[in-house]
Parts: C-alpha cells; sequence; structure tokens
C-alpha cells in the first residue's frame, strides 16, 4: 500500500492541467460545431441548386426554344368558334348564310338567294315595346320590307328584304320561326389563342374576310362601335400571290401621331392574318398572331 502511494504522488506531476483539458475540449468541440454548420450550409445550397434546375427544366425543356406565349405571357387561351346566337326555322328554299356579325347583344346574318336576292337576319335588344309576339311588317323607302317579331323579353327579330322578293306574309312568317339556339358559322381559323382577360366584341366573318375585336374589362362594352386604342383587331383575308413574304412585323404611321403595332403572317394556303393596336402591347399582338391557324 505505501509503495502504492509513493507511484501516485510520483505520477502526479505528469498529471496534465485540467483547466488546460477543459479549454482543448471546447476548442475542438466549437471547431466541430463550425464545420458541421458549413457542411450543412453547402449541402442545403446544393439542394436548392438542384430544386431550381429542374424546375427551369420543367417550364422551359432545354430542347426546345422559349415561346412567343412565354416570353408575352399571353396568347394562354383558346378562343371559342364563333356561332350565331340564334337559328331560323323556316328559312326559304336557295337561301344560304353568306355574311354573319355578333357583336355583344346584336347579331345578324346575310342569307343570299338567287339573282341578287337577299335577306338580312338580326336578333337584338330592341326598346320599342309596339313590336309583341304577333310581329309587325313596315315598309321602308327605297323598297324594302322589314318584319319584327319579339321572341324574349329582351329579344326581338327583324327580317329586312326587297318588296318585291318575297310577300309580307312570308317574311312575317321567316322573323316568326327564328328561335334562341346556336348556329355555328363558317371560319377561316381553325385556332386563335389570346390572354384570358380579353374578350371577343365583335366577330364578323364571310366566305373571303374575317374580322375581330378583343378588348381588355376596362373598355366599355359600346366602344368597339369607336375604336379603343386598348383593344386588338385581327382580321383574315383570302390568299394572296405566292410573292407576298410570309411574315412581318412593324410600326407604321397610318396618320400623324397614331402609332399601331402590327403583325402580318401569311397562313397556310395564303390567308393574310392581320393582328394590330394602338396602345396594346407588342408582345400581346406576336403572341396571338403566332398562335393563329388557318382552317
Amino acid at each position: 500500500m505505501r509503495n502504492l502511494r509513493e507511484a501516485l504522488k510520483t505520477r502526479e506531476a505528469l498529471a496534465p492541467d485540467p483547466d488546460a483539458v477543459l479549454a482543448g475540449a471546447h476548442g475542438r468541440i466549437r471547431r466541430r460545431r463550425a464545420q458541421r454548420r458549413i457542411a450543412g450550409a453547402a449541402a442545403a445550397v446544393a439542394v436548392v441548386i438542384a430544386g431550381v434546375a429542374a424546375g427551369m427544366t420543367v417550364l422551359r425543356p432545354s430542347d426546345e426554344p422559349e415561346s412567343i406565349e412565354a416570353a408575352a405571357g399571353a396568347a394562354d387561351l383558346p378562343l371559342p368558334a364563333p356561332a350565331l346566337p340564334f337559328t331560323v326555322g323556316d328559312l326559304p328554299s336557295g337561301f344560304e348564310l353568306s355574311t354573319w356579325t355578333v357583336s355583344g347583344s346584336f347579331a345578324s346574318g346575310r342569307y343570299n338567294g338567287s339573282s341578287g336576292n337577299y335577306l338580312e337576319i338580326s336578333v337584338s335588344d330592341y326598346p320599342d315595346r309596339e313590336v309583341g309576339e304577333s310581329g309587325m311588317v313596315t315598309d321602308l323607302a327605297g323598297g324594302g320590307t322589314q318584319a319584327k317579331v319579339r321572341i324574349a323579353p329582351d329579344r326581338v327579330v327583324s327580317v329586312l328584304t326587297k318588296t318585291w322578293q318575297i310577300p309580307d306574309i312570308s317574311v312575317l312568317r321567316i322573323a316568326r320561326s327564328v328561335r334562341l339556339v346556336p348556329t355555328p358559322v363558317h371560319s377561316m381559323l381553325r385556332s386563335l389563342r389570346a390572354p384570358a382577360d380579353l374578350t371577343v366584341r365583335q366577330w364578323s366573318g364571310g366566305t373571303e374576310y374575317e374580322y375581330l375585336t378583343l378588348c381588355p374589362p376596362e373598355v366599355q362594352t359600346q366602344s368597339p362601335a369607336r375604336p379603343d386604342g386598348r383593344c386588338y383587331s385581327v382580321s383574315v383575308a383570302g390568299p394572296v400571290p405566292a410573292t407576298t413574304t410570309r411574315a412581318t412585323t412593324s410600326t407604321s404611321v397610318p396618320a400623324p401621331l397614331i402609332t399601331v403595332k402590327t403583325v402580318r403572317r401569311i397562313l397556310d394556303g395564303g390567308t393574310v392574318l392581320m393582328v394590330d393596336t394602338e396602345d396594346g402591347e407588342q408582345a400581346v399582338v406576336e403572341a396571338i398572331a403566332a398562335s393563329a391557324v388557318a382552317g
């Protein structure tokens, strides 16, 4: 036992200082914590970078160029095909729809027959309460006849023709046969897209032309009758000579102090497409034009 005590006293002087041991241990702990924080931050940055890269791959695949739709943030909704909001149940034989117009609560169609005969049939809001369900016929100056019939509380049908073409009773019968059932009409465009906040205010068409106006919500409904610079106009015309340039983008000045942003395209079959605006965005004009597909 005495020998053990002597051995312990002899080695006591060789033992390290406890304060120094603790200080060293704390230093190592701090260094290891710092290393873990740096490694964790690096891993987090790597995860974020990987996530961003994956997101960019989804939004814009590397093997596809950035589309004009993405650049403009524009042509994101297809426009519904045009249609007259009514159907004529008793249309005379030989008469066919040649031109049509839909604008708000007004819609009309011109039906051509043989030898220059025609019928102009329209449905609209009509404030004259004298027009009832039984209808009325009026002789117009210049040799025309017009029949009107109220087919709904807020809808009146009008049938206009030449006096010598169809008897008055027949014109009235045609007006009474009109029903508020949509009739699809031929469009020169198979597909057209536009920004979600633009709505069609007017759409007119025929065998060789088509015209529509797209307006943002801040434009009053009746404004298309007076062109509003914030709206976008789209026109389609029949084939042009093959020498015509297939696509151009330009800024022209058709009248003093009025700058029009325009895109012109030649679609399949030689159909000419024009999209323009005064106060709208050039990117939207380009996106609408790029989305058009000939019918």
